[in-house]
């Protein structure tokens, strides 16, 4: 869900305080995907804090706007009209602090109705009640404006939020919010074509944001498989190019790419990876290699597959172009890309089911 106020030509300049309300599902990578999309668009921001599945920037409207909703693991962004480590006794005493720091007639001259929500993060401010909070800050707001504004639980003209955090409690109107089972089409056994092992769209979503593909270039998944990471990427309405060296991935991959998104730009064919037909090029690649018992690697060692790929995508990408890739925990891909002079900027490891460790990485060509 949008808020009404958004108008991109007046807010895209200006930059204000915003929060991004995270998923939990890993410490840092949705923090990292959030500041990926708004590089990749090259819109700027200057970062303020971080805590638990909650990150502070100052960015435009817009930027927060885009960025919360490309990102696979961010559940909406806020710009904020209030922020304290606020510790009062009961719900209506923090509604009241909250409300009393806020120009309510100015912020609320041109809309009719309004709504309230609020979340917390694991058991921060576990003193307070959210649905209490909601019904105090909300009786406070229709007080200040004299009954002028009402609530809507159904099409709000503004929806304010307060997220409780580890340390602080925030309070804005939100810009965007992820609806819930928006994934849920995608997913992989919901497809024309369906393999196991298949990203989930979620995450095949975070590894595109995190190789900074751009509406304004393309991005190429040299290991496409069935299209989980290129349709993600057609979906954000960028240019793809998928490879995979099985003609029957291929064919996959058109298949769900039709389906999905009959009108967007996108090439899928027959090509391996280690024999990349593209040179110094190529702005984003985000790929998840075959690994595992479900999946081939047509005979060839995953560490030497990875070998040879790295030093085609060296070749491929241009200089600062940046390479997003899935891999089994225990593969040290760290060493392979240094070998092959790549900048590491995230590396990390995210648990995907109790037999499945990903390693996420992210490396720039220098």
């Amino acid at each position: 869900m949008e808020s009404a106020f958004l108008d991109f030509k007046k807010s895209n300049k200006s930059l204000f305080p915003h929060f991004f309300h995270l998923s939990g599902i890993h410490p840092e990578l949705p923090g990292y995907e959030v500041l990926s999309v708004l590089e990749s668009e090259s819109l700027k921001y200057q970062f303020l804090r971080k805590s638990a599945q909650c990150l502070v920037l100052n960015c435009s409207v817009k930027g927060a706007y885009l960025a919360a909703e490309r990102a696979a693991y961010c559940k909406r962004a806020v710009k904020i009209h209030y922020s304290d480590e606020e510790q009062a006794k009961t719900e209506s005493e923090l509604a009241e602090i909250i409300t009393r720091e806020i120009d309510l007639e100015s912020l609320m001259s041109n809309y009719k109705s309004f709504l309230v929500r609020a979340y917390r993060v694991g058991k921060a401010y576990n003193q307070y009640n959210t649905m209490d909070l909601e019904v105090s800050i909300g009786k406070k707001i229709w007080d200040e404006l004299d009954g002028k504004c009402k609530v809507d639980t159904k099409n709000p003209d503004i929806i304010f939020a307060l997220l409780m955090t580890e340390n602080e409690v925030l309070f804005g109107e939100e810009i965007f919010a992820r609806e819930k089972g928006s994934f849920e089409s995608r997913r992989p056994d919901r497809r024309p074509y369906f393999k196991p092992g298949t990203l989930e769209p979620r995450f095949a979503r975070m590894m595109v944001n995190l190789s900074k593909a751009s509406t304004k270039n393309f991005l190429l998944d040299p290991f496409c498989g069935p299209g989980g990471i290129i349709l993600e990427g057609t979906l954000m309405k960028c240019s793809i190019i998928g490879l995979d060296i099985d003609k029957r991935m291929v064919h996959g991959s058109i298949k769900n790419l039709t389906h999905y998104t009959p009108d967007a730009q996108f090439h899928v064919f027959i090509s391996d990876a280690r024999k990349l037909p593209f040179h110094n090029n190529v702005p984003s690649i985000a790929t998840d290699p075959p690994y595992g018992r479900s999946t081939s690697t047509y005979g060839k060692e995953i560490e030497d597959l990875l070998d040879q790929f790295f030093s085609e995508a060296a070749n491929a990408l241009i200089r600062g172009g940046t390479l997003a890739i899935g891999m089994l925990d225990e593969i040290q891909l760290d060493d392979i890309a240094k070998k092959y002079g790549f900048n590491l900027n995230v590396f990390e490891k995210i648990y995907i089911h109790k037999s499945l460790t990903r390693r996420v990485g992210v490396f720039e060509k220098k």
